[in-house]
């Protein structure tokens, strides 16, 4: 797309969210539309999403879903959204807080989740009046192909949101400066996440980044080993790694290390025994050539390994466990998006606490404890916007997400997520008598 083709999209879409109002009743039976035509085109979505990630029909059908409960949570949940008011001060004196739409939203989302994480943000800037220009990854190409014929040619939306289609890391610096554009939702890297801060400088729109992690699994000597071992294969694994809030950390108190090890490799191995093996073959190629590159450096230059090699066919996709090591500062602080698990130990929980504070990232973390106090304690003290208690990877669209750190800045979903996407204004009136 030519840029002036672009400036032309965006001043469209700016202008018509100026003349918009937070009106419920109109945006909710708009949201309803979208929902349903997402729902009339499930099963090009979902088989767009396998194309694109290789995903397996399940995995993509269980996003389809997460993303359709997003949507069906912001049209329930509509009249939260702050409303105007009114404040007495005194006898001559009162306030007035108005809100509007904050204006046109770029959105660039990542391709491991295309619909999920769209999804997360989109129907919340859509509920209030705001209006979008959809940039996705440019290795989701079938699933933006389905989001451009279903969209794009509809009339009624077309004053509402636009998906890019062909696009490059260019579109993403063109929308970073674009004055029309009044903010920027980012899911992606660290590393491109700063450079959309840089890039909007010059504008200073606001920035909504969820960016990487490096996620720990604390497991206390008062945990069910069991149900931990299960609930951390379900987080180590999903999307075959390639997950921002997935477990890459193990975080082990010193007293299990040996019983807990031998538990997950022994049910990981059942699985596999089962053929129900879940790391799937990079869809992309440039992320299939990180990872083989990744496990070939691995295993030449590392010999602290706890696990053996899964054949996979031609190209051998293995899980690699590390020894337990608190001083590999290269495995614990790089994201991979592949299951390349660090072990390390404490003994106090002040201890556990620290390892998992001392990451460069704060996006997720898991607290594996029966013990209410211990639990109390962890989840008090650590540095990380997403934290689940004895379970992996269950979430509700009322819980706001976001990282600490280098994991991001805002938060999004549930309340905050209607709130990013207004704005307000203070008016004080004072009475005068004549």
């Amino acid at each position: 797309m030519k840029k002036y083709d672009l400036s032309k999209i965006t001043k469209k879409l700016n202008l018509s969210s100026k003349f918009n109002k937070i009106d419920v009743v109109k945006n909710r039976r708009k949201l309803i539309l979208i929902r349903n035509i997402f729902n009339k085109n499930k099963k090009a979505i979902i088989e767009s999403i396998i194309k694109d990630v290789g995903k397996s029909k399940k995995d993509a059908e269980n996003e389809f879903k997460g993303s359709l409960d997003i949507w069906n949570y912001v049209i329930k949940n509509m009249n939260s959204i702050p409303k105007n008011k009114k404040i007495k001060f005194n006898k001559t004196d009162k306030g007035e807080i108005t809100y509007k739409p904050i204006g046109l939203v770029a959105f660039i989302t990542p391709w491991n989740y295309p619909f999920l994480t769209l999804s997360e943000r989109l129907p919340f800037c859509l509920a209030t009046g705001s209006t979008a220009i959809i940039k996705q990854s440019e290795y989701s190409k079938n699933f933006k192909n389905i989001l451009f014929k279903i969209f794009n040619k509809k009339r009624y939306l077309t004053n509402t949101l636009h998906v890019l289609r062909n696009t490059n890391y260019k579109t993403g610096i063109t929308l970073c400066s674009d004055e029309n554009i009044s903010a920027i939702s980012f899911i992606g890297s660290t590393e491109t996440g700063r450079k959309i801060v840089m890039q909007t400088s010059s504008t200073l729109k606001k920035t909504y980044l969820e960016l990487g992690g490096k996620n720990a699994a604390i497991v206390t000597k008062k945990a069910n080993l069991k149900l931990s071992v299960d609930e951390i294969i379900k987080g180590i694994f999903e999307n075959g790694g390639q997950a921002c809030v997935g477990i890459s950390r193990l975080v082990l108190n010193k007293n299990i290390v040996k019983n807990f090890l031998k538990l997950l490799l022994y049910e990981i191995e059942k699985i596999h025994k089962k053929k129900k093996f879940f790391i799937q073959k990079p869809a992309n190629v440039q992320q299939r050539k990180k990872v083989l590159d990744l496990i070939k450096f691995i295993n030449k230059n590392y010999k602290n390994k706890i696990f053996k090699k899964f054949n996979l066919g031609s190209e051998k996709y293995t899980p690699i466990f590390l020894k337990p090591n608190n001083n590999d500062k290269y495995f614990t602080n790089k994201e991979f998006f592949f299951p390349i698990i660090t072990v390390e130990t404490f003994d106090k929980l002040d201890d556990a606490i620290k390892i998992n504070n001392q990451s460069k990232y704060g996006l997720a973390a898991y607290i594996f404890t029966e013990d209410k106090h211990e639990f109390k304690i962890i989840s008090n003290e650590l540095n990380s916007g997403r934290i689940w208690h004895n379970s992996s990877l269950v979430w509700n669209p009322s819980l706001p997400v976001g990282g600490f750190n280098l994991s991001g800045q805002d938060r999004d979903m549930g309340q905050k997520g209607f709130e990013n996407y207004i704005t307000s204004k203070s008016i004080y009136n004072r009475k005068v008598y004549i």
